[in-house]
């Protein structure tokens, strides 16, 4: 009797859902995990808008529109914290991405095929950095929706599910309205899929209309944009970092937040190449002409997105202008997420030997142990507020907190004051501290310190991104009027000319606080 009718059908889903708990048992931690993008997703789930403006420049294709915070808002009206409603969206987007692949491919490739290639997405590098190293909602779910699309688009093809369809398209107009520059080439990925793989015209044309739809739907903001926060021809992918280990770090010249997990993932860098292998060499002639198809499709796409990562698309970038639609080219990594994850999962079937319940467990194994090399997490146990006390420079650092205290003997004022650092910042600015009497014109400067910030520790030039800093400054009020209230200021100045950084989109040049 054939192994096969001992194992259940559906263990490699159940498997999947057990052993998916190790990429997002971490977001159930205590606390928050410093990523480069702070405490901004947690900003903008409180105050959504159009285009995500709180801690960030609000720009079409390069920010995050208000569909990406929908997941945190029903927990949020029903009175969850906000934290907490920001950790479920990625939670969520876990369990929607390993399952959507799981279904895209449960038909084509079977159910434990199916499931290796599920737990090898959530376990990709640069999904586990997408949420635990830059802590971007709009991109993980990307991540998430754009495997749910192939699924839909599979069930349409295979039964003509009206469900399917309406999923592909859904999925779709969601992309665009999360990031719509991520969005342009994930449906570019989706049209070329349904070309090459799927090969039916009304697949295609669900493609073709639910993006033109997406792309409709943002002629309202069409005029939103800001500068680029970084310089994208700096931030290029080395060859040698596709299949690197732990934090792969570019040279100095493309930035300190760029300390970031680029491989390609050891499961995909060991298993793509022996499903090739068996594909191409083996004697595997029952495998399907759309599995072999789909193979081979996503070898191609995603071969071809890793080299638009890389240094030498630099040129193709800046004539197409294709430069506009990301803020780092090595987004463009995250839509091969999904070929990556089939180069893997597809193992079993090019190499039917391995499809056995021995060394299937062993794949598995194989991926979580390699997996749990890029989760590490680094969590703070601060609490932001609902909304930034206040947002220095261009969005390069956020004031989560600060506290004026006052004593009497002796006469001194203390500020307590906590930040984050979401920009490199290009000089070492000096902090002021002053404390005034009287107001608007006719206040005059009782006391005041002009110090580097940390006590010249950790220079401004030297905050990562996500880094939660904390400092004490004190001024002596022993020459201040007896009795009178004090306003205090607060800010960074450049030594060298005098000039202040601005504070909350150039409104003012300084904190404003009040004494007790």
């Amino acid at each position: 009797m054939d192994w096969h009718e001992h194992v259940p059908a559906r263990v490699g889903f159940w498997a999947l859902l057990v052993l998916g708990l190790f990429a997002w048992a971490p977001a159930l931690y205590p606390g928050y995990w410093q990523g480069t993008e702070g405490f901004a997703p947690v900003f903008q789930a409180v105050m959504p808008s159009a285009i995500a403006t709180m801690a960030t420049a609000p720009d079409l294709w390069r920010g995050a529109g208000s569909a990406a915070y929908l997941i945190a808002q029903p927990l949020l009206l029903m009175g969850a914290e906000p934290v907490l409603a920001v950790r479920i969206s990625f939670i969520v987007c876990f369990l929607l991405g390993g399952s959507a692949v799981y279904v895209w491919l449960a038909d084509r490739l079977g159910d434990r095929s199916a499931a290796l290639a599920g737990l090898v997405y959530l376990l990709l590098p640069v999904f586990l950095a997408t949420v635990y190293v830059r802590g971007s909602v709009s991109d993980a779910l990307v991540l998430a929706l754009l495997p749910l699309a192939l699924a839909g688009l599979a069930s349409y093809s295979d039964r003509r599910s009206i469900v399917g369809a309406a999923v592909a398209a859904l999925s779709i107009l969601w992309l665009w309205r999360i990031q719509a520059g991520l969005a342009l080439f994930a449906t570019a990925l989706l049209l070329l899929y349904t070309l090459f793989v799927e090969r039916q015209r009304l697949t295609v044309l669900i493609v073709v209309a639910a993006g033109a739809a997406g792309l409709a739907s943002l002629i309202p903001l069409w005029s939103v944009s800001s500068p680029p926060p970084v310089t994208f021809t700096e931030h290029f992918v080395h060859f040698f970092q596709l299949f690197g280990t732990g934090w792969a770090t570019a040279p100095s010249s493309a930035g300190w937040q760029d300390r970031y997990p680029f491989q390609l993932g050891y499961a995909v860098i060991v298993f793509g190449p022996l499903t090739l292998w068996g594909l191409w060499f083996g004697r595997s002639a029952d495998i399907s002409p759309l599995v072999r198809r789909l193979v081979n499709f996503s070898f191609a796409g995603a071969a071809a997105i890793a080299a638009l990562s890389l240094t030498i698309s630099a040129p193709l970038w800046v004539a197409s202008q294709a430069d506009r639609l990301l803020t780092w080219p090595w987004q463009i990594l995250l839509v091969a997420a999904p070929l990556l994850a089939v180069l893997a999962g597809a193992l079993p079937v090019t190499l039917p030997d391995l499809e056995s319940p021995v060394y299937w467990v062993v794949l598995v194994t194989i991926t979580l142990v390699a997996g749990s090399a890029t989760l590490a997490p680094a969590y703070t146990q601060v609490q932001p507020p609902l909304r930034p006390i206040a947002l220095f420079g261009d969005n390069h650092f956020v004031i989560l907190s600060a506290q004026i205290s006052e004593e009497q003997s002796p006469q001194r004022a203390t500020l307590e004051i906590t930040w984050q650092a979401l920009h490199p910042m290009a000089f070492d600015h000096n902090v002021f501290f002053q404390a005034l009497t009287g107001n608007g014109e006719n206040a005059t400067v009782v006391a005041q310190i002009d110090v580097q910030p940390l006590g010249g520790r950790r220079p401004a030039t030297s905050w990562q991104p996500g880094e939660i800093l904390h400092d004490t400054y004190s001024l002596d009020l022993s020459q201040a009027p007896t009795g009178e209230k004090l306003t205090y200021y607060f800010g960074y100045y450049d030594w060298r000319d005098g000039t202040r950084l601005p504070v909350d989109g150039g409104r003012d040049d300084k904190l404003v606080l009040h004494g007790e």
